[in-house]
């Protein structure tokens, strides 16, 4: 993925792709910085499976360019308001979908497992 998939002059071309060769676009979040962000863009692209992935918001790990940057990239803990805001997203694709998976990359401080099961609350999901 990148950035240049969402421009306005060739996510229509990118959307249609995906959808006719059935590939899923995955929704991403991550900081948005000034170097090739990708945008958060809810969209079902396969009605299959709709993948999300979280990275976490630490625009200045994001930006770090030395030799720790993989620990700080993925270093963020999404707050109680943020993971509303995305179960909201989770919610409505999987009224689109047949499958919608989860994953949080915010595994840096160890915050991706407290991170799911918040959004597993919020959800009202049980397994």
């Amino acid at each position: 993925r990148n950035n240049s998939w969402y421009q306005p002059n060739f996510v229509k071309q990118m959307l249609q792709f995906m959808k006719e060769n059935q590939f899923s676009l995955v929704i991403v979040d991550e900081p948005q910085i000034p170097t090739n962000p990708v945008p958060f863009y809810p969209y079902v692209t396969n009605p299959n499976l709709v993948l999300f992935r979280f990275h976490g918001r630490n625009a200045a790990g994001w930006l770090a360019n030395d030799a720790e940057w993989r620990k700080k990239r993925t270093l963020y803990h999404y707050n109680t308001q943020e993971i509303v805001d995305l179960s909201e997203a989770v919610l409505k694709m999987s009224q689109e979908a047949k499958e919608v998976g989860v994953i949080f990359n915010n595994n840096s401080g160890g915050d991706a497992a407290e991170n799911a099961l918040q959004m597993q609350k919020v959800l009202n999901l049980s397994y």
